[in-house]
């Protein structure tokens, strides 16, 4: 595959990805103004039991991603379908495990997530884990067949129509009109997986393959699995020690940090099947490992100074919209810093989990999140005030993200040198730039948009040595013009 097609699948997936995450931004701008804090804050601890049950496959779909490009790229369809059924089995079997342990669990006294709606909100959120753990499913099956725009299209249209639905009927329905709408656009996603040419078997059976595609992706599974631990301690911490509307404030911060985290994540979507399918040899490892490098480093310079501005206009932009919320504009700036950290190990972290050492990737990674929970919790019950707790957590995403370049560096590069230079390249431009962004804004009190303009050219400006030193050679230029252009731009050593 030519490295045009590689930027337009990764700008592609970006691009419908960041665009859903606009649709869902508004909805929850709206849905926090209409909600309150307290009622926002429910409604975020309800949507852990999404997040949780994301992960009741086991295993399965994580096998499944590493096992079926290779399949795929053989044309292997029999072996193909053979994994898909297998992989839909132990999901269905487990979404069914979870639906139950939860159900108990709500009726056993799990009271938080049932505040203030009753009963009906989780039951319904657990319909959505259902239909969650069904696109999940399709999605990856699709990326191995190389149809990431049917799978593009068919999350932002569940993002569009989820969002839309949610902006209509949040006012007169409140949190019913968002469990609808999320219901009815995650069945329009899932059909409109289903209207190509690779339609992935719903049927039950091929147990055997099932399971070992559960070991095998058990590695895998354990390291995300570790990672939502990391991503969701903090909101565990206020539900348990500060109540829904700390949560509430805090919530903001939580979407700001998910949309830094959008772009490198959409890269790593389209780039994930080919590390697995170069590991099994089934793609040219050497080609595979320069692509993720060119991608990593481009977004590493590029992200950094579009969060930091957005780091500042947050106060302005609050205080106009949600003038109850701002408390969270301090947690809501602390946790951006977090998720730039965070997103410079992004690719490089996937292809630690594509191609190891997983062992000492599960066993570092467990123990950062461990001893990220326990600072999270400590801090949270001595203060539960979301700017501390937002500290806590940022530096838990700072020590993650630094522990996945190390073990990433020497994959992807042969010298101590370059070892060196890669992880300067992973942190230096989005700490520099949170750092001016947190510094900038520490001045004054005013969050008017005169002084965020300011503010905003002051870092810009400051943030030009970074550009310079970082973004020589990382081709960016390239890569607009890879993504726009006509025609296929020559590469120097490139003979495709």
């Amino acid at each position: 595959m030519h490295p045009r097609q590689l930027v337009r699948d990764s700008f592609g997936t970006a691009l419908s990805q960041f665009l859903a995450r606009l649709a869902l931004l508004a909805r929850g701008v709206v849905a926090a103004a209409v909600l309150g804090p307290l009622g926002y804050g429910a409604w975020n601890a309800l949507n852990l039991l999404v997040d949780y049950g994301a992960y009741a496959s086991g295993g399965a779909l994580q096998g499944l991603d590493l096992r079926l490009p290779a399949a795929a790229a053989r044309d292997d369809r029999a072996a193909a379908r053979g994994l898909m059924t297998g992989a839909w089995s132990v999901v269905a079997m487990g979404g069914a495990v979870f639906v139950l342990a939860a159900s108990a669990y709500l009726l056993a006294g799990g009271g938080r997530f049932a505040t203030p709606w009753g009963w009906a909100a989780p039951a319904l959120m657990l319909a959505v884990v259902a239909l969650y753990l069904a696109i999940q499913y399709h999605a990856g099956a699709l990326r191995a067949h190389g149809e990431f725009r049917a799978v593009n299209e068919a999350l932002a249209a569940q993002a569009v129509l989820g969002g839309g639905l949610g902006l209509a009927l949040v006012g007169p329905f409140k949190v019913w009109g968002l469990l609808g709408a999320w219901l009815l656009a995650s069945l329009a996603a899932l059909a409109w997986m289903r209207r190509g040419p690779t339609r992935p078997p719903l049927t039950l059976g091929r147990w055997r393959e099932g399971l070992a595609l559960t070991r095998l992706g058990l590695p895998v599974f354990s390291f995300y699995a570790v990672s939502l631990v990391l991503r969701s301690v903090d909101r565990l911490a206020f539900v348990r020690f500060a109540g829904t509307e700390g949560l509430g404030h805090y919530s903001l911060g939580l979407m700001a940090a998910g949309l830094i985290l959008y772009l490198p994540e959409s890269a790593a979507t389209v780039l994930y099947p080919r590390l697995a399918a170069a590991a099994q040899g089934a793609r040219d490892p050497v080609r595979t490992r320069a692509e993720l490098r060119q991608v990593h480093r481009a977004l590493a310079v590029a992200l950094p100074p579009i969060a930091a501005i957005g780091m500042i206009w947050a106060g302005p932009v609050v205080a106009w919209l949600l003038p109850a919320y701002r408390e969270g504009i301090l947690p809501l700036r602390i946790l951006s810093l977090g998720a730039l950290m965070l997103s410079g190990a992004t690719l490089p972290g996937y292809c630690v989990v594509a191609q190891g050492p997983r062992g000492r990737l599960l066993a570092v990674s467990a123990g950062v999140a461990a001893l990220t929970a326990v600072l999270v919790f400590s801090v949270a019950a001595r203060d539960p005030r979301p700017a501390a707790i937002a500290v806590a957590a940022a530096i838990g995403y700072a020590a993650f993200g630094l522990e996945l370049v190390l073990l990433a560096a020497p994959v992807l590069c042969a010298s101590l040198g370059e070892r060196l230079g890669f992880v300067a390249a992973s942190f230096v431009p989005a700490g520099w730039a949170g750092g001016l962004a947190l510094a900038a804004c520490a001045f004054g009190a005013n969050e008017s948009p005169l002084t965020a303009t300011l503010r905003s050219a002051a870092v810009a400006v400051a943030y030009l040595p970074a550009l310079w030193g970082f973004g020589r050679g990382a081709g960016l230029k390239r890569l607009v013009q890879e993504w726009l252009a006509g025609r296929v731009i020559p590469v120097v050593g490139d003979s495709s």
